[in-house]
């Protein structure tokens, strides 16, 4: 997955076509402020299939 790296005024200027291509292309993004990385922009799918993962790894190591 391509990350791109928009600015928090990016970010303030073009939600909805930010949200769209991390939507619909599937972009991930890093959102910066002053040159650091505040946080990332991932699609919901992409989220929900790592939350999930971790979920099973953690459910695993529990029943060793």
């Amino acid at each position: 997955m391509e990350t791109k790296t928009y600015t928090t005024i990016d970010l303030r200027k073009g939600m909805g076509e930010i949200l769209d291509r991390t939507r619909i292309a599937g972009e991930a993004a890093a959102i910066t402020r002053k040159g650091k990385t505040l946080a990332y922009l991932v699609p919901a799918d992409w989220f929900e299939r790592m939350t999930a993962s971790s979920v099973a790894t953690e459910d695993r190591s529990d029943t060793a």
